[in-house]
């Protein structure tokens, strides 16, 4: 169930929206419509029930280009971390090509956050290191105590016992010690200790930078991330997080969209980014992972163009979409989850967004009869019910005129506005 949105958020979220064309992060929950079934399917399936237990799961997201895919990402996340469950979202792009498994590993180490409940209590950063403070600074108050100075040397003890002590079996034995040092490091901080230059040193080796220093030598990190042990390395942090913090699950989402670059039909370079993600979906599906659930989402071009030419990858996904009666199956398919009604649940969605923004009351049935205007003249220009991200784009605006002067609007006037407010082209990674 979504809580209502308070004043600063609806403000944060409508001034997001009203600059770009795109899902508004985690603010998105706020606004999406539609796909709810499918979020109460994942969420009962995998975050209350499966993550848990240390089993993983792929799934495939396709859709066309603004049709939610984004927003369906963030607002699953969301449900995530409700449940105690970590979250990463990764664009893929020239910043993490997905041929190059030590980008992958980097993307995911600054893209973790934590769950909902440490967010609200000022952890809302992101990173690794944020994700390993965060526990640090809940677990000293679960044992009674107040981060600081004065932290009881037996509360110390007692989380230096749970973070540390020996790993047999790491999947990476340098990746194993460098986040019991670093996990060390951080309760030190949380207990009063001042900062070192060692402590940007050894946060830099771990979230997968090519970090050397005569420190690092010296706690035995000879080794940085390199393609050959990215995944070693990722799993080893999965496993930490698990069993040393007791962090329920992960999520790790691939938000392609329309950034194809890593995937050029038949080269190298396409080849690799698709043994990388056979070997994260065959991996975890053998809890090689352990509690997490991998999601990959691109346009249908790709599963048409790509995904097709490649056997073991098309077997692993399937042609079967998710339905109620099949909550299980890989792929998930967007777009058959938008149709006019959804359009008009959104913009239900941003008329209470705006209203609280602007602590104003709307005259419900003269703005949903212009909204009907506005997707029927969107409709006649696109010859097909709008995207969510086309319609969301002018609703924000037509509603911000409407602040102004609130009035009903012709089919003429609504067919004015939708062809003089295009939204802007998004730039595509060539």
């Amino acid at each position: 169930m979504v809580v209502p949105i308070n004043t600063y958020d609806a403000r944060r979220l409508l001034r997001g929206l009203m600059n770009a064309p795109i899902a508004p992060g985690k603010y998105s929950h706020f606004i999406n419509a539609g796909t709810d079934h499918i979020l109460d399917a994942l969420d009962h399936n995998y975050f209350r029930g499966e993550l848990a237990e240390g089993l993983g799961c792929f799934k495939y997201l396709e859709g066309d280009y603004g049709s939610g895919k984004t927003q369906f990402i963030h607002s699953l996340a969301q449900r995530a971390g409700e449940q105690d469950v970590v979250t990463a979202i990764v664009t893929v792009g020239a910043e993490c090509p997905f041929n190059s498994p030590v980008a992958i590993f980097r993307a995911i180490m600054e893209s973790f956050q934590a769950p909902l409940q440490e967010q609200l209590d000022g952890n809302d950063g992101k990173g690794l290191e944020v994700l390993i403070d965060a526990w640090i600074h809940r677990r000293i108050r679960e044992l009674g105590a107040e981060p600081g100075n004065d932290v009881p040397e037996l509360v110390q003890r007692r989380i230096e016992h749970q973070i540390g002590g020996l790993w047999r079996g790491a999947p990476d034995p340098q990746m194993a010690s460098a986040l019991a040092a670093l996990s060390q490091r951080l309760l030190k901080l949380a207990c009063g200790a001042a900062n070192s230059v060692s402590d940007s040193e050894i946060i830099s080796w771990v979230r997968g930078d090519n970090a050397r220093s005569s420190f690092l030598r010296s706690v035995s990190l000879f080794e940085p991330a390199r393609d050959d042990n990215a995944f070693r390395r990722l799993k080893t942090v999965v496993a930490f997080l698990r069993t040393r913090m007791a962090y329920k699950g992960f999520l790790v989402a691939f938000d392609e969209g329309t950034r194809t670059s890593s995937f050029r039909r038949g080269s190298v370079k396409q080849k690799q980014a698709i043994e990388n993600l056979l070997t994260m979906i065959n991996q975890n599906a053998e809890g090689e992972f352990g509690g997490v659930m991998f999601l990959y989402a691109a346009t249908p071009d790709f599963r048409s163009e790509v995904i097709s030419t490649y056997r073991a990858l098309q077997d692993r996904i399937g042609s079967k979409a998710f339905s109620r009666g099949s909550p299980m199956v890989p792929l998930i398919n967007i777009e058959e989850a938008n149709s006019r009604e959804v359009i008009y649940d959104i913009g239900k969605k941003l008329l209470s967004v705006f209203g609280q923004a602007h602590d104003y009351q709307w005259d419900q049935d003269t703005q949903l009869a212009n909204m009907h205007a506005i997707v029927a003249a969107q409709e006649e220009l696109l010859y097909e019910t709008p995207k969510p991200r086309f319609f969301v784009y002018q609703c924000c605006r037509f509603l911000h005129q409407q602040l102004q002067n609130e009035n009903h609007i012709s089919a003429e006037q609504a067919s004015d506005f939708v062809n003089n407010n295009e939204p802007p082209l998004e730039e595509v990674d060539a």
